[in-house]
């Protein structure tokens, strides 16, 4: 039961997207406190509650992909109203949780997370491959949490560039999955990018995009401003690679098993960025070199 519990909330990933409030919370106030440890939990339950329920909505597209056929409600173990309730519970312990944080514009956020990932992403999913586009705005609301949660406004600019390097980041990381598990999208009848454009102009989109990740990553970096000369150094590293990681997607001898390389290539130069101004961050008044 437990483990159809972490599969059904997606706790993994869900637990992954909580990290990025803990992360901004760090770049934005220099330190680590109770109430950012509250904040990352709160938007750890509503990313397992809307999880859930999209879980449910997609039941029956889950149970025709090889990916997903397992999944508690898509391969019939739970019902769909036990779906319903799990969620419910989860948004609403998170929604309490957030508003006792940060009042009604932490509420209204996790609202629009529920709305914009339920009701507008969830279903246009199945009428447009550029879903994802208009989707990686959900991206940035967990670092938003983190952000406010540390007494900081969203209005200011290195929050725009933190934002901003969350929301380009996302579409390179999902067309790669498209790459994928293209075959298991197409059976769940999904429109994919892979149709919409052909697998060489995917190839070429989606490295545009990393190299546009790359560029608000050193727009962010430019922003916050780095103390350390460690950490200066190992973000250039970091560019480098993650750049050369997207070069293969240019090769003629591109085959789409190598994007699962690519993908977690990619993702680790993104967390590793974070991590390291987070770090700078952190020791600004006490550096490392």
């Amino acid at each position: 039961m437990i483990k159809d519990f972490i599969v059904l909330t997606k706790f993994v990933l869900s637990f992954a997207v909580s990290l990025s409030a803990l992360f901004a919370y760090v770049m934005a106030k220099g330190e680590m406190g109770l109430d950012m440890l509250f904040a990352t939990l709160a938007v750890l339950l509503v990313a397992m509650g809307v999880s859930t329920l999209n879980q449910v909505q997609e039941y029956k597209e889950d149970a025709k992909m090889d990916r997903t056929k397992h999944r508690p409600i898509a391969s019939g173990k739970w019902s769909p109203t036990t779906g319903i309730i799990i969620a419910a519970i989860l948004i609403l312990l998170s929604i309490a949780l957030i508003y006792n944080l940060i009042g009604m514009i932490g509420v209204n956020l996790f609202l629009f997370s529920f709305i914009w990932y339920n009701a507008v992403y969830t279903p246009l999913k199945k009428r447009s491959a550029l879903a994802v586009v208009p989707g990686a705005i959900l991206g940035v609301i967990p670092p938003a949490i983190g952000w406010i949660t540390a007494g900081h406004s969203l209005q200011e600019p290195q929050f725009f560039a933190l934002g901003l390097f969350y929301f380009v980041w996302q579409v390179p990381h999902f067309w790669l999955l498209v790459m994928l598990f293209y075959a298991d999208y197409k059976d769940g009848g999904y429109p994919t990018a892979m149709k919409l454009f052909g697998k060489v102009s995917l190839q070429k989109l989606t490295f545009v995009w990393l190299v546009l990740t790359i560029q608000t990553g050193i727009y962010m970096v430019s922003m916050f401003g780095v103390d350390s000369n460690i950490i200066y150094w190992l973000l250039i590293l970091t560019g480098v690679l993650g750049f050369l990681s997207a070069l293969q997607l240019m090769s003629k001898k591109f085959e789409l098993k190598n994007a699962r390389k690519i993908f977690y290539q990619i993702n680790l130069a993104f967390l590793a960025t974070i991590i390291l101004v987070a770090i700078d961050e952190y020791y600004k008044f006490k550096p490392l070199s």
